[in-house]
């Protein structure tokens, strides 16, 4: 099975988590270093499970000690599905756009673009030449 690599950028994106947290987990042990050094490591697909397992076990209510304590018994939590949020955008009376929460934070500007332009479009005010 091939394993992808990822940035710390890639991780950021993927999960939410900040450079600074990342860096935090592997200091911590939560977490195993990257591949490489310097700016040139990177992250396999099992930095990012554990990160979704981490995030998993938080919205669950567990503390960050008590997950860590978990991973050092070598302890394999129970997989948890990850929960998504979405945000609900109404465009007009019967018609909405659902965007995923990361989505929103990652992209907001793009998705208020498109919803601009759905309403305008849904309004009429475009395409109608």
């Amino acid at each position: 099975m091939e394993k992808r690599e990822h940035t710390i950028q890639d991780l950021c994106e993927l999960t939410g988590y900040t450079r600074r947290t990342i860096r935090y987990y592997i200091q911590e042990g939560l977490l195993d270093p990257p591949a490489g050094r310097g700016r040139g490591g990177f992250y396999y697909d099992s930095h990012l499970k554990r990160l979704r397992e981490i995030r998993a076990l938080q919205e669950k209510g567990y503390p960050l000690a008590e997950i860590q304590t978990l991973f050092r018994k070598g302890a394999t939590p129970e997989p948890v599905p990850v929960r998504e949020v979405w945000v609900r955008v109404p465009l007009m009376e019967g018609v909405e756009l659902h965007v995923s929460r990361d989505a929103s934070e990652r992209e907001g500007k793009k998705i208020d673009e498109i919803v601009r332009l759905a309403r305008s479009i849904l309004k009429g005010d475009i395409g109608d030449e």
